[in-house]
């Protein structure tokens, strides 16, 4: 039974994240697990909102040159053919523009069909979609998905996209609520190296500061990491608030009675002296 004190760390946590998770919206990492035909469970993290919606971008400036082209190609030719009197009227070239101008209408069901759930956007962003179950989906699967963009993403101008994204366990919109995908990376965020491995300590070379550390659970350490990793990749003021007070939480919970002064290294240090005890 977890106890008062570390329920206070979750709240903490819990409460600076939902204080300015609207600053971050990508700043939670979400993971989704996949079974594939041999049974095997693979962990893939979820695209973000961020990188989904650097992806649309990526996909409208790619659709903009394409319009770009093709209306520079037919006003030329159009002109062309209105000199030397090969048509009567335009009609031709106007019905010629139209079908050239369906890929774009179409744009992302035809690519993420066709290239394995990825447009150019998803290509260049690392992001795909799949099954919520495992594999690629099918043509209706992604015709269903590709029918809610009107309501997703243009009608509302991403922000009912963004919202049932947000709130959603596997980062899915309407569309893929209805669809039953989600959209991954294909690279995780945080990788690890052989000298990642290669530096773990264990009991025969390492000595604890803190022994006291075993009191605590998996769960409350990796709250630890994933803080002090956030306050790395983004040292402002609010994680600044969220080390600080999680540092004070962790020593009354480990009976420290001065908060260190260097918070970022005494929670490394918890955490290192917790791998140790627990998993050497």
């Amino acid at each position: 039974m977890r106890n008062h004190e570390l329920n206070k760390i979750d709240k903490t946590y819990f409460f600076y994240f939902k204080k300015y998770s609207f600053l971050y919206l990508d700043s939670e990492m979400k993971t989704t697990e996949i079974v594939t035909a041999h049974n095997v469970i693979i962990q893939y993290e979820l695209a973000t909102i961020l990188g989904r919606a650097l992806a649309l971008l990526v996909d409208l400036v790619t659709l903009f040159l394409y319009i770009t082209i093709c209306t520079i190609l037919f006003n030329t030719l159009s002109t062309g053919f209105a000199a030397n009197n090969m048509f009567d009227s335009r009609e031709v070239i106007y019905t010629a523009f139209t079908l050239f101008m369906l890929p774009v209408f179409f744009y992302s069901f035809i690519m993420e069909a066709f290239f394995g759930g990825q447009s150019i956007g998803k290509m260049a962003l690392g992001i795909r979609v799949v099954k919520v179950s495992g594999g690629t989906p099918s043509m209706g699967e992604l015709f269903l998905r590709w029918s809610f963009r009107l309501i997703d993403i243009l009608f509302s101008v991403g922000s009912i996209a963004a919202l049932s994204a947000s709130s959603s366990d596997k980062m899915q919109r309407l569309g893929d609520v209805i669809a039953n995908t989600c959209v991954i990376k294909l690279k995780p965020s945080s990788q690890y190296s052989i000298k990642d491995i290669l530096t773990i300590k264990n009991k025969e070379n390492y000595e604890t500061k803190y022994p006291q550390v075993v009191q605590l659970s998996d769960e409350d350490m990796l709250l630890v990491k994933n803080s002090i990793d956030r306050f790395r990749s983004r040292p402002n003021k609010q994680h600044k608030e969220l080390i600080t007070e999680l540092t004070k939480l962790v020593s009354e919970k480990l009976n420290i009675s001065s908060i260190p002064e260097n918070k970022v290294t005494f929670l490394k240090t918890v955490l290192q002296d917790y791998i140790v005890l627990t998993r050497s």
